[in-house]
């Protein structure tokens, strides 16, 4: 899926990048592929530049935060934080 974003330039478009708890995925070789997600992630938002992480609680997950869409927000790749920068109800 990611390889579909970057191929239509939608990552090319993006300031920063943050990833959830994937639940299913496994080592390599087993049946996801012959990658780690860390390796995934690395392939596709290192050369962007932009700040990125993985392991939020967010996503299909038990116990998930929830992530207001279309407000500011910024993030710390090397914190793993999000910072929600206005309010998200009026």
């Amino acid at each position: 899926m990611l390889t579909q974003l970057a191929q239509g330039g939608v990552l090319d478009r993006v300031a920063g990048v943050v990833f959830g708890q994937c639940t299913n995925c496994r080592n390599p070789g087993e049946p996801y592929g012959n990658f780690t997600l860390p390796e995934v992630m690395d392939h596709h938002f290192r050369p962007l530049g932009v700040p990125a992480f993985q392991g939020a609680w967010i996503g299909h997950i038990a116990g998930q935060a929830s992530t207001p869409v279309g407000i500011a927000a910024e993030i710390d790749a090397d914190a793993g934080t999000i910072r929600v920068l206005e309010p998200v109800v009026t």
